[in-house]
């Protein structure tokens, strides 16, 4: 999935809600650490030390970056959702629950472990209702209870060790038993890419006791998988070359077709390289299509699609999702994503001068980062291998404006946006 920082409420089983500090969180996540002791080797404390240390360090960094999504409404809706399944769950775990919401247009959410839940807020702009967001949490609190964020970490703290005993008894000259000792750590990748499968599908299963407990929906539960197939599967856009004429062929400079003309190195052509670890081996998510499957032969519910009511407080969220889905990619730095979204909005609906404000802020952004030497940091190096050749054409468009273009493009479309 495309991929799964942050606005941060601490969550109990009553109505409070705590005060959220970098300072706090930053307590919170040590005393966690604390807690923990019997490790079985010195990889595992690493690999504890290591989880911790760049969950704290995630933390930190996105309330510098004011990746929180600061409102109350975001809060109120998700805070309601844990609390409602803690009270029709009796026998989860009683703890405190602290869940982040993230301004992002990935549609994702993850369980970190140690009740710490991951969010972001794409996620709204993706669902049709407060169920499927509520399914979406039942199957993250899933892999909470079943502990898969300590067995991940456990795990590989033994494929550490055994990847050391291994490489510790191979002679410099012993170039076969290095070929072998390859092959077993390489399998051993795959075993845990495995288990990983395993647990996605174990979580499913929780997950969908959890929501059936509260009385939604069943079929809900369902079509949220359902949902996210389709947005995996989704066919790319195409974009025509006309568009670029079209949006950057302006009375102040003109438009060069040979600025996404793009040259294929030959040298490669009718080259593939095949990497030695098969893909689908280290999957870590089994397929959506399977996970579908399974739920349909083991619970053998009526999942036919119901017609239900989305609440007042989910469309409200949506709403505020969409209207800011470009200022989430604008505030991320996505510049080349958001203007490729942006141009195949333009080819489809030409009159959505809506838009026109996020072309201007995103070509006055490029123009900044072109002065200030940083221009590479947003804006890729043309591949002309890449299969992917909407964005390389963008890509080579870009790099051939200079900053005077650059600027100019950013000032039209600005003026235009508030004519």
């Amino acid at each position: 999935m495309k991929y799964f920082i942050l606005f941060f409420s601490y969550l109990l089983l009553t109505q409070s809600v705590y005060p959220q500090t970098k300072e706090l969180d930053s307590k919170y996540i040590k005393y966690i650490k604390s807690t923990l002791n019997n490790f079985k080797s010195k990889e595992e404390r690493k690999e504890y030390d290591s989880y911790f240390e760049l969950l704290e360090h995630r933390i930190s960094l996105n309330y510098n970056k004011n990746n929180y999504v600061l409102d109350n409404d975001y809060q109120k809706l998700t805070q309601n959702i844990f609390q409602l399944i803690n009270s029709k769950n009796t026998n989860l775990k009683r703890n405190t629950s602290r869940f982040y919401i993230i301004k992002s247009n990935i549609p994702n959410a993850a369980s970190l472990g140690f009740n710490l839940y991951f969010i972001e807020s794409g996620l709204f702009n993706l669902l049709d209702n407060q169920f499927q967001f509520a399914a979406v949490i039942c199957h993250e609190i899933a892999h909470n209870e079943l502990n898969h964020t300590k067995l991940a970490i456990e795990q590989d703290a033994e494929f550490e060790k055994d990847f050391k005993r291994e490489i510790k008894s191979i002679k410099r000259q012993d170039f076969l038993k290095l070929i072998k000792s390859q092959n077993q750590v390489i399998q051993k990748k795959y075993d845990l890419a495995e288990q990983s499968r395993k647990k996605e599908i174990s979580a499913d299963s929780l997950g969908y006791i959890l929501y059936k407990n509260l009385n939604y929906p069943r079929s809900e539960y369902f079509h949220l998988l359902k949902k996210i197939e389709e947005f995996d599967q989704s066919d790319k856009y195409i974009l025509d070359d006309s568009i670029y004429a079209y949006l950057f062929d302006l009375p102040e400079q003109k438009f060069n077709p040979k600025s996404i003309k793009i040259e294929r190195n030959s040298l490669f052509d009718g080259l593939s390289f095949t990497e030695y670890i098969n893909k689908d081996s280290i999957r870590t998510h089994p397929n959506l299509n399977d996970r579908l499957n399974w739920i349909q032969k083991n619970f053998q519910e009526d999942f036919t699609k119901q017609n239900v009511m989305s609440s007042v407080d989910f469309e409200n969220i949506k709403a505020k999702e969409i209207e800011n889905y470009y200022e989430n990619y604008i505030h991320n730095e996505e510049y080349t994503t958001a203007l490729l979204q942006l141009m195949y909005e333009k080819q489809k609906h030409s009159n959505r001068n809506d838009l026109d404000k996020y072309i201007g802020k995103i070509f006055t952004k490029l123009f900044e980062s072109r002065k200030s030497l940083k221009f590479n940091k947003y804006v890729a190096q043309v591949d002309a291998n890449n299969k992917d050749m909407n964005s390389q054409k963008l890509l080579s468009f870009l790099w051939s404006l200079t900053n005077d273009e650059l600027k100019n493009i950013g000032e039209h479309y600005t003026k235009k946006a508030t004519n």
